[in-house]
């Protein structure tokens, strides 16, 4: 028996549900970008497991992931527009645009404080670094006050190498590292604004339900009688 279109279907095998295409912006255009994604039924784009079936619904997670990478080569766009066709589930249009905004704006903080974690692990690092770059470079100067010839070449190098290793890695995460997460950060904030265009398309039901109705008119009239 077909289930209702109101009925919230899981999704398996994303790639083949959804389909999307991307309108890029020519020179003469504005800068905004329309990436369209069809599917049979809005309920494939929202979490079969959410626990909340009327208000604050969520996205499902291959569902935003497919969003993502849609969006992903679009950053240097102003504009970004979402537009869903779907042919079920009319239910559920007004809760796409809050859940988009909902799951993206919770991945942005989230992205947000790993950030800032990783920033500050980045600064202790480079607090022991420092250290460790003293430390060994003190002890340069004492081998080289106890051996007045100086120390043994090995020796020497070897205090030197540990002294810029030590710096090496915390330098490279407060200079580079940070910068993934917040490029990560950054597109989830902008996916979190971008306006969805739910567009209902009914072109198969309204097709069953011209042959229904032709069947059923054929079904009520009068058949001729027959000759006596």
């Amino acid at each position: 028996m077909r289930r209702p279109p109101s009925a919230v279907q899981p999704i398996t095998q994303m790639p083949a549900k959804l389909t999307a295409s991307t309108h890029r912006p020519t020179r003469d255009s504005s800068s905004a970008a329309t990436v369209n994604i069809r599917v049979r039924n809005l309920g494939q784009l929202f979490n079969s497991l959410d626990a909340s079936p009327f208000w604050d619904r969520d996205l499902d997670v291959q569902a935003a992931e497919f969003i993502e990478e849609e969006f992903r080569e679009e950053r240097a766009v102003a504009v970004w527009h979402l537009h869903v066709h779907a042919s079920e589930g009319e239910n559920l249009t007004g809760d796409l645009q809050p859940a988009l905004e909902h799951y993206y704006t919770r991945m942005a903080h989230t992205a947000g404080l790993r950030l800032h974690e990783q920033l500050r692990l980045g600064e202790l690092a480079l607090l022991g670094g420092l250290t460790i770059f003293v430390l060994s470079m003190s002890a340069r100067s004492v081998l080289a006050l106890i051996a007045p010839h100086g120390p043994s070449r090995l020796l020497d190098e070897g205090l030197i190498i540990l002294a810029w290793l030590a710096l090496w890695r915390p330098i490279e995460t407060l200079l580079y590292g940070w910068v993934p997460l917040y490029r990560q950060r950054r597109l989830y904030q902008r996916l979190a604004a971008v306006k969805v265009t739910v567009r209902m398309e009914h072109a198969s039901g309204d097709a069953v339900s011209a042959a229904t109705h032709r069947r059923a008119s054929a079904a009520a009239s009068p058949t001729p009688d027959a000759p006596s």
